[in-house]
């Protein structure tokens, strides 16, 4: 009895062996073995792809260009449901930079842009200083004209007061002594109007001072736009990337970093597709002619894109020795699944079956 399960066991080990050994010659030499039907890239068969040369003085290194593009080109797959692009180092369709006035003039955009916004924070402080400082004035202008109208009102009646004493022939001893106090206050409320006065002057100054920083900061700026729009001119629409068909590549041009790049690519793959003419209605959507109403951050199709896609792909059905051979060519070794050959091996047996 152990005999036999011992011979059982060895007949199980070995025949499974040769199983795995079969399957794996057979994917080993399939691309060999099989070729399938000319298709049009895109449509029926992936399109093949290698990154070409990424210039060092773009925002992203070569690795970050690679791995954005490959998720511009998942933008489409994921929607479409099939695989549509292959990086492939050998093939000659490439993805490629030319940094030129476009990326320059960019970089220069960016950093008048952050010029703008600190200067738009810099005069909001000293605006709110000026008008601090302005309301103060304002305030102790208008407590210092009261008190000096009030100064000259008193200085008249003691001035008519001395005039009427000595009209008299001279004042007596106790109107003399009120007389003389009422000097002495007057005195020191002048001196007291000085001193404001002094101050609120001192006010004026900071004022003046606060209102020329902003001037000067205003000033600035201004030369620094009117120094851009002299390198550029007025603002112009730029392309950031450009297919050259027919496979022959995709150029970029401008981009601001990842999220910018991936849009860029994605919409060029949609043209390598075969999508010659922009969404003109859906500013969402990848082939609109404009960047701006996409989702920078979450990128994916529209209706407008799936359409256009269809137009120039539509639906065709996949006979199953090409979809027999496309698993086996096109997918990885280590994605393949066991299962999914022998379906699509059934299926083609089956159907040849028929045929006879």
């Amino acid at each position: 009895m152990e005999r036999d399960i011992s011979n059982t066991i060895f007949r199980l080990g070995f025949f499974s062996a040769i199983g795995i050994v079969l399957i794996q010659a057979v994917l080993s030499v399939a691309p060999l073995m099989f070729r399938l039907t000319e298709g049009r890239p895109g449509c029926d068969t992936p399109i093949h792809w290698r990154l070409g040369d990424v210039d060092s003085r773009f925002p992203v290194d070569r690795k970050t260009f690679l791995l954005t593009a490959i998720e511009a080109g998942n933008v489409w797959e994921k929607r479409i449901g099939k695989k549509m692009f292959i990086y492939d180092p050998q093939t000659s369709f490439a993805v490629t930079t030319v940094f030129d006035d476009r990326q320059k003039m960019l970089y220069d955009s960016q950093g008048l842009e952050k010029t703008v916004a600190q200067y738009q924070k810099d005069a909001a402080v000293l605006k709110n200083t000026y008008d601090t400082l302005q309301a103060g004035f304002k305030r102790d202008q208008t407590v210092l004209n009261d008190r000096i109208a009030s100064y000259q009102k008193a200085l008249a009646v003691y001035n008519d007061d001395v005039s009427q004493a000595n009209a008299a022939g001279g004042a007596t001893p106790d109107k003399y002594a009120s007389l003389e106090k009422r000097r002495k206050e007057l005195e020191k409320e002048q001196s007291v109007i000085k001193k404001e006065t002094d101050r609120i002057s001192m006010e004026v100054d900071q004022v003046n001072a606060a209102a020329g920083k902003i001037n000067t900061k205003t000033t600035s700026v201004k030369n620094d736009i009117q120094t851009y729009r002299q390198k550029y001119g007025e603002p112009q629409p730029f392309i950031e990337g450009l297919y050259e068909s027919p496979l022959r590549s995709i150029t970029i041009y401008e981009f601001k970093g990842v999220d910018d790049l991936r849009l860029v690519i994605a919409h060029e793959f949609g043209h390598a597709l075969g999508i010659a003419q922009h969404a003109p209605d859906d500013q969402s959507a990848i082939m609109y002619a404009m960047m701006g109403g996409q989702d920078l951050l979450h990128p994916g199709l529209t209706e407008a894109d799936i359409k256009a896609y269809e137009a120039v792909c539509p639906a065709s059905a996949v006979s199953p020795r090409d979809a027999f051979v496309s698993y086996l060519v096109d997918t990885p070794y280590p994605e393949m699944k066991l299962g999914t050959i022998f379906t699509l091996f059934s299926t083609l047996v089956t159907s040849a079956i028929l045929v006879r």
